[in-house]
């Protein structure tokens, strides 16, 4: 399969909703999956504080990353959100689509790229370590995961660019 990552456009929106859709209906919960409106996404484009980038195969979306600056004094350092479609996931497309963003966002003045991944999310951490993060901390039981009903922990990883 033929990869290329690129940055996000209005002509992604349809098909970022339809893999958003995809992830709620697997009750994953992903920190930007609630959005379903073409508004909101076509405003990521617009938003200098928000860089967006996409990996697609023949034209298909197959996953979306997000980088979000911090507030204003705190622009050096950006918070990641990625999400790949199930029928993807296991290929190293999330690895590959954040070592391209982590590139990208380090041409945009990103000095330090920080995420968070409930600890019941073992891909996605294995996803950061192969992408050269550190673990740095955790927030005990942050959250309640409803399909196993227990309580999750909140792991904090971060990476120098």
């Amino acid at each position: 399969m033929e990869l290329k990552f690129r940055e996000f456009s209005k002509m992604d929106v349809g098909q970022v909703i339809e893999l958003f859709n995809e992830l709620n209906e697997e009750g994953l919960e992903v920190s930007f999956s609630e959005i379903d409106k073409r508004d909101v996404l076509e405003g990521w484009i617009e938003d200098s504080w928000i860089r967006v980038y996409v990996a697609e195969s023949n034209g298909k979306i197959l996953g979306v990353f997000r980088g979000k600056k911090g507030n204003q004094g705190r622009e050096h350092a950006c918070f990641l959100t990625a999400a790949i479609s199930r029928k993807y996931r296991g290929m190293k497309i999330g690895q590959r689509l954040t070592n391209y963003s982590l590139k990208q966002l380090k041409q945009n003045d990103v000095k330090i790229a920080r995420a968070y991944v409930y600890s019941n999310n073992p891909s996605s951490v294995c996803t950061l370590l192969k992408c050269g993060f550190v673990a740095s901390g955790s927030v005990h039981m942050h959250h309640f995961d409803n399909r196993t009903k227990q309580y999750v922990d909140d792991l904090i990883f971060h990476k120098i660019l």
